[in-house]
């Protein structure tokens, strides 16, 4: 036993070193391959970056060689709609924001958005650096927030020159939320984003929203001051992002608090020389810890079964003999054992036979007891008919007991038969032919309940695939039922109705009785429901569906708007149809 713990703890101890290593190596792998994605990223992010934004600032150069716009400054603004019309066309062709012409004292004196309510025309720009850099003769790229706007932006902005002198400024401007929302800027990673830092800090432009005109580092005083004196922001002053650098040997990590919880990035930087900026690409790697679990488990898994396998070699390889030995007495014992599950299945079978010679029983007595029924009646009818000499109609009604007999005959002899699958003789029989021998059946009940039977004209043509024994007796339980149900009505009617569709007959049978209980809709057709008190297995319906289902029909049942109960049998009209 001591011997076996030593072999434990050694086994154990062997697999907890290869675990942390693995562990160790595995997150490893796993941020420098994060980190080679965010290199590959931000390189494909800042080329995209420098050719929008040298696309932009190419754009101010080429409307300054209009010779409108200068005409236009110089002739005291004259021809405005021109000029505010050929800005709108620049700013739709080039997608940018908007598109302005301010003159010498930084009013607004053109715009693209001249049309709009909040048109930028009759604003003074001048405390802009786009503006005042660009009358300096400068060619200028700038972001900020828009004072009417509100929305952040890069401007672009360049002199309009008339015989060496300075007249006017073009300045463009481009919202920058048309990079954030561009998620293919990122290869469409979930678990990656960015955000570009300006030369002071603050945050421009980010994927995630929280990050935007806020700042990753904590700002002095006087630095606090140079930002809301250069209006940049406006009034906005930037907010701290709780967020620390740690490291993973040579990788670095970006750890920023977001909610409740730290989530952990691998970073790579790239400048944006146009703007004095740096773009940054994170990729989350906050689960890369959970995700060495999978790489234990089977790394566990494969331990355990080298583990394993060597041991039952070893164990077969020592106990050969052993097993030698004791072969004929565990071959006894399976002999032994296989015995025992064959008796339990043949006890098995023998119970569900049994339950089925029950289940099958219960289904014939209620079968019988209807024709036994109608006979009695039709026998005390006969009786009555002879003593008053009109023997003709005694003589019908003993015709009519023969045919009765027969019938139980016929169900009686199926019990012969109750251990073999049931043989049922399916095929297409005359509809109104089968309504008739039901209601022959079920007659005397009917008389005796004082129902109205409203006769329906079925058409020979149509035809149903059942076995017609077995569905007659469904057509008199269902009857029957129905009269008794109405024994207590004031309105005590029986009617039919019939209707074809797709090779299919939808029968139904409708009475005048008290109804279905809403709450018995579900268990109506469930074996040994019954709402009879003194008579009545609870077995009719049920052995009914039974008999309707194995004709591929259907056996339904619902309460009618006008009162009393409706069942619908629907079956094909054919084999075909099935």
């Amino acid at each position: 036993m001591q011997r076996i713990s030593i072999k434990y703890m050694a086994g154990s101890g062997v697999l907890l070193v290869l675990l942390v290593c693995a562990f160790w190596f595995g997150r490893q792998y796993d941020l420098q391959q994060s980190a080679g994605q965010a290199k590959q990223q931000v390189t494909q992010l800042s080329r995209y970056l420098d050719t929008e934004l040298a696309r932009f600032s190419a754009i101010p150069h080429l409307v300054t060689d209009n010779q409108l716009l200068s005409g236009f400054i110089q002739n005291d603004n004259k021809s405005t709609n021109a000029v505010n019309n050929y800005l709108a066309d620049i700013q739709q062709s080039s997608g940018a924001s908007d598109v302005y012409l301010l003159d010498l004292k930084g009013d607004v004196i053109a715009s693209s958005n001249w049309q709009l309510d909040y048109t930028y025309i009759g604003n003074n720009f001048a405390f802009r650096p786009y503006f005042y850099e660009a009358i300096a003769g400068n060619k200028v790229a700038y972001f900020a927030l828009g004072l009417r706007s509100n929305e952040r932006g890069i401007y672009f902005s360049e002199p309009i020159y008339k015989d060496d002198a300075v007249i006017g400024v073009v300045a463009l401007k481009v919202n920058v939320s048309k990079f954030e929302n561009d998620r293919q800027l990122l290869n469409a990673s979930q678990t990656s984003h960015f955000y570009m830092t300006m030369s002071d800090g603050v945050i421009a432009i980010a994927s995630k929203a929280p990050w935007r005109l806020n700042t990753l580092r904590t700002f002095s005083e006087t630095e606090r001051q140079a930002l809301i004196s250069k209006r940049s922001y406006l009034d906005h002053i930037p907010k701290k992002i709780v967020s620390h650098i740690s490291s993973s040997r040579d990788i670095r990590l970006l750890n920023i608090m977001q909610g409740a919880g730290l989530a952990q990035y691998v970073f790579a930087e790239s400048d944006i020389e146009q703007l004095n900026a740096k773009i940054t690409v994170l990729v989350d790697v906050s689960s890369v810890n959970i995700a060495q679990v999978p790489r234990l488990f089977w790394l566990s898994v494969f331990y355990i079964i080298t583990l394993a396998i060597g041991y039952v070699l070893m164990s077969r390889f020592a106990g050969y003999k052993k097993l030698l030995y004791s072969r004929h007495s565990l071959e006894q014992e399976v002999i032994e054992r296989t015995d025992a599950l064959e008796k339990a299945q043949i006890a098995l079978v023998q119970s569900a036979k049994l339950a089925t010679i029950g289940q099958l029983s219960a289904g014939i007595n209620h079968e019988i007891n209807q024709p036994l029924s109608a006979m009695s009646t039709y026998l005390f009818s006969a009786k009555k008919l002879i003593a008053k000499g009109n023997v003709q109609a005694a003589e019908d009604n003993i015709v009519i007991v023969q045919g009765l007999i027969e019938r139980v005959h016929q169900i009686v002899g199926q019990l012969k038969h109750f251990s073999k699958p049931a043989q049922t003789q399916l095929r297409s029989q005359n509809l109104s032919q089968l309504l008739k021998n039901a209601m022959l059946i079920a007659s005397a009940q009917l008389k005796q309940n004082q129902i109205t039977v409203r006769p329906i004209e079925i058409d020979d043509s149509v035809t149903v695939w059942v076995d017609g024994i077995k569905f007659e007796q469904v057509l008199v339980n269902v009857i029957t039922n129905a009269s008794q149900a109405m024994a207590e009505q004031n309105v005590k009617e029986l009617s039919f109705e019939l209707e074809q569709f797709d090779g299919r007959v939808k029968f139904s049978i409708l009475d005048t009785g008290p109804g279905i209980e809403q709450h018995a809709l579900g268990t109506i057709f469930e074996p040994f429901y019954s709402t009879k008190s003194s008579n009545g297995l609870g077995l009719g319906l049920s052995i009914s569906k039974q008999i309707i289902h194995s004709f591929d029909g259907c056996l339904t049942a619902h309460n009618r708007p006008s009162g009393g109960a409706q069942f619908i049998i629907t079956l094909a009209s054919d084999k075909g149809s099935i």
